[in-house]
């Protein structure tokens, strides 16, 4: 019966599964980082695709202040005080010191990120220096024009920065297809409703993790961020194990699609064929934060599971359900009635009920976690207290012969 440790909140937890009921362990194949990262950034920014060096171009525009979109501390970007501190030292060679440089958090519709979380994300060197704004989804937005026939609102910092710079990481996601690029802008930077007007394309059932010809969601999102002029882009795309396998500049679309070709190789994972069960982690800490973050990880595991099979979701979330919404819809409403809702009724939030109850429709979801066990139950997922009664559970559904595979980091996996 081997161990295997999964990611809970700051620690780990180890789960027992008999060898007879082990499927496989899920996992994409080890990817090497690179050795010298504030080298790999700065040879990115002095030679960006499709783009002018980062420090040529604000030569040859002499802005009046420069803006920086940093991700929120929803979103784990390794090494990223070392990334920010080689962006601002290609922008002090030409010639701008942190008083021109301002940041905005782009936190979409999630909470601002404290004080302490700021300074731990981003780094001494940028929170004592830098002037760090936090994105509020509900304050601050004006149209800058239209997506698809809709109205698109953005932060309006967006449009009063003479140089706009968005940063971020190349992970798989579930309704994007892949994060980073234009998600800087929307949903990062977007107001509530423009948020949930995009996000409420799930109920076209065209979106999944890798997608992006088709996509509806994905299509937006880059009409959005072409509203919401980005001048320059840096991104990464991460390794499992916490390491930058490769760091992406310049043209906005362009740079980022080149990192999405690398992140393909560096996030996917094979399955032979579905089976009874998936157990699985989102990572831990801060990917387990809430049971809002924890869901994107029912969407990418649940190909790997059987009609009328079981997930067991594996994460802390000791910050609850998180958004209100979220939370709200499935506590109130059955999986039928949520997938019954019409488009233009699903709030920024509500699309990850949604997003839920697609996959609660296919098959039983279980949750093992801090949060209070008749929460959990009212929103329509089984709560285990730990994963003994896990297993013991899927033995008792399954049968002592179920099949299951292992998910340790389902956050960003990509099923294929």
């Amino acid at each position: 019966m081997p161990d295997i440790t999964l990611g809970y909140g700051l620690g780990k937890t180890t789960l027992s599964l008999p060898q007879a009921n082990l499927s496989g362990i899920l996992s994409p194949a080890p990817t090497p980082g690179l050795a010298h990262i504030p080298l790999a950034v700065s040879q990115a920014l002095e030679h960006p695709i499709k783009s002018q060096p980062l420090k040529d171009l604000l030569l040859a525009r002499r802005p009046k202040n420069v803006l920086l979109i940093l991700s929120d501390h929803t979103r784990v970007i390794p090494h990223y005080p070392r990334i920010l501190n080689a962006l601002c030292d290609q922008m002090a060679l030409a010639g701008f010191d942190c008083s021109q440089v301002h940041a905005l958090i782009a936190t979409g519709s999630h909470r601002a990120p404290t004080c302490e979380e700021r300074e731990e994300i981003y780094g001494q060197n940028v929170y004592d220096h830098i002037n760090l704004y936090a994105h509020d989804c509900d304050h601050g937005c004006i149209s800058v024009g239209n997506a698809n026939g809709r109205e698109v609102e953005l932060n309006e910092m967006l449009l009063t920065s003479d140089f706009t710079i968005a940063t971020g990481k190349i992970t798989p996601h579930y309704l994007a297809g892949f994060s980073g690029g234009r998600k800087a802008v929307m949903p990062g930077c977007a107001s509530r409703q423009t948020i949930a007007q995009n996000h409420a394309l799930i109920a076209l059932g065209q979106n999944a993790p890798g997608k992006l010809e088709g996509n509806p969601i994905h299509e937006e999102m880059e009409q959005a961020a072409a509203l919401g002029r980005i001048d320059f882009l840096l991104n990464v795309v991460p390794t499992q194990d916490e390491q930058i396998a490769g760091v992406f500049a310049g043209h906005w679309q362009q740079a980022w699609h080149k990192g999405v070709e690398l992140c393909r190789q560096v996030w996917s994972a094979p399955v032979k064929e579905p089976v009874d069960c998936v157990i699985a982690s989102a990572g831990g800490h801060p990917l387990d934060i809430d049971l809002y973050q924890m869901q994107r990880v029912l969407n990418n595991v649940a190909p790997a599971v059987k009609p009328g099979g079981t997930i067991v979701l594996v994460g802390q979330c000791p910050e609850g359900a998180g958004q209100l919404d979220f939370g709200r819809w499935m506590r109130d409403y059955s999986v039928p009635e949520i997938l019954q809702t019409p488009r233009d009724q699903i709030t920024a939030e509500a699309h990850r009920a949604y997003a839920t109850a697609l996959v609660m429709k296919k098959c039983r979801v279980c949750l093992v976690s801090g949060m209070d066990p008749a929460l959990v139950e009212k929103m329509q997922f089984k709560s285990l207290p730990d994963l003994n009664a896990a297993v013991e559970y899927l033995r008792e559904r399954h049968g002592k012969d179920f099949s299951c595979y292992v998910v340790s980091q389902g956050n960003a996996i990509m099923l294929g």
